[in-house]
């Protein structure tokens, strides 16, 4: 069991190298996601050893891991966010940071950030013995584990491996998954394929509607940047997420992938749509 937790970090770190240095525009943000990684699987780690109770998470994390967050953004991170950072903890406190992101008060970029950063590890090692510590929103748009907000949707690998399979959601805060379906948005749950839109360097399925997202690419070469990730928009209630096909790219890592799309987060905001829940990097 431990070499497979081991295993996940590994490639998390793995996927943000590669990354890195595949996509230039994205490397300031995926540098500062190479300097959380260690800190977070330590977190992780250190939480699966010795849990803290439901009621102890946020002063666990505040207390353990915040701290090191901060280091690390300090040292690895945009000028103005290390700022803002220590702005916002002359004005709260860690922990209070950390339970305001768990329960769904209105934060300050930093402080999603930094709230983010240092709880998700816990929450993901702690699994659904967390769940006691949240009010869960009881609906399929939520995670069934905290009642967390979804941070992106991905493809499986279907049974051959050679088709795109079920559709999942993974949670902003504790990464855990739950399925959904294709023709539903995450944000509002409209199902009418006629108010959902799809966008992708590489046009529609049969059956979809949307667009070809244009002028990503490096000029001089006609290769997509994104082969495997598309947006998933609605036009119900005008917002979007990214989906990660895995049988597009089986060597993708959905939460590292999702990062590095900085084009499809901005092509998205250009034609009018919010993200349903912005990144850990706040795209």
């Amino acid at each position: 069991m431990l070499q497979v937790l081991t295993e996940t970090w590994e490639a998390r770190r793995a996927r943000t190298e590669i990354l890195e240095q595949r996509h230039p525009f994205a490397a300031e943000l995926l540098r500062l996601f190479a300097a959380l990684l260690p800190i977070q699987e330590e977190a992780f780690l250190d939480a699966r050893t010795a849990p803290p109770a439901p009621g102890r998470i946020a002063a666990h994390v505040a207390e353990r891991v915040v701290p090191r967050i901060v280091d690390a953004t300090t040292g690895a991170g945009p000028e103005r966010l290390a700022e803002e950072i220590a702005d916002c903890l002359d004005r709260s406190s860690a922990q209070a940071i950390v339970a305001g992101w768990m329960f769904g008060d209105e934060q300050a970029p930093a402080e999603r950030y930094l709230a983010r950063a240092a709880l998700s590890p816990v929450l993901e090692a702690l699994g659904p013995d967390a769940a006691p510590a949240f009010h869960s929103r009881r609906d399929p748009r939520h995670c069934p584990r905290c009642g967390g907000p979804p941070q992106l949707s991905c493809f499986k690998l279907a049974a051959d491996d050679l088709a795109s399979g079920g559709r999942v959601l993974v949670c902003a805060m504790c990464h855990a998954e739950w399925g959904h379906p294709r023709m539903t948005c995450a944000g509002c749950g409209e199902k009418s394929g006629s108010r959902l839109p799809v966008y992708s360097e590489l046009g529609t399925a049969a059956g979809e509607r949307g667009g070809v997202v244009r002028g990503l690419g490096i000029p001089g070469k006609t290769d997509a940047l994104f082969p495997h990730i598309r947006i998933e928009a609605c036009e119900t209630c005008r917002r979007y997420m990214l989906n990660i096909d895995l049988a597009a790219d089986a060597q993708a890592v959905p939460l590292v992938d999702e990062l590095s799309a900085l084009p499809l987060d901005l092509y998205a905001r250009e034609i009018g749509f919010t993200k349903i829940t912005p990144n850990l990097m706040g795209f």
